[in-house]
This record gives C-alpha cells, structure tokens and sequence, in this order.
C-alpha cells in the first residue's frame, strides 16, 4: 500500500528515530497496549503495519508483526517480522523468560 503523500507527511511528522536503537519510535496516538495508531481514509490503523506495508509490502493475511525490536511503538520496517500469531506469542514469552532468568 503506498500512502498518499499528505499521509506520508503526517506519518513522518510523528515518528522519532532512535539514534540508539534504530527505532523509529511512534509520537502520535498509542493504544492501551503501547502500539501507534493512524487515521488513514477514515479508519484507524496500527502505525507499524502502514509503515510496514508502505515500504515493504502487503503483510499476508493470517500473519501478526513481531518487533524484533521489543519496542512496541517501533515503526521501523526492518525492526518488523511478519509471522503467525502463535509464532510472535513464543517468542514474546521467549523474551520474557529470558528476562526472569537474568
């Protein structure tokens, strides 16, 4: 899906690049869960998955984005995995056990 270049705009002007981590960190609105929203044509979506399908593509249907990143506020593409649902929970609690065991 390529935005309309006032969208793009718009989606820019809210993102903060990280200079640490390579994050481009959502300014805007967030969700109760940290995860940026975007009004694009009258419809609220997920900031990272318009950055994702803007510069790489359609995310297939059945399929979630992970942060490789841990940073739900990421919009960054390269930070973004497209795997199933049960894919992104393992390794979510992956994460969080490593975190316990440390």
């Amino acid at each position: 899906m390529l935005l309309e270049p006032t969208v793009l705009e718009r989606l820019k002007a809210r993102i903060q690049v990280n200079e640490d981590t390579g994050c481009w960190e959502w300014t805007g609105e967030l969700n109760r869960n940290g995860y940026g929203r975007i009004w694009v044509k009258g419809k609220r979506l997920m900031a990272h998955r318009v950055t994702y399908e803007h510069f790489i593509g359609l995310i297939e249907e059945g399929l979630v984005l992970d942060h490789l990143c841990r940073t739900r506020c990421c919009c960054n593409p390269a930070h973004l995995d497209p795997v199933t649902v049960q894919e992104n929970t393992h390794r979510g609690n992956a994460v969080l056990f490593q975190r316990i065991a440390a």
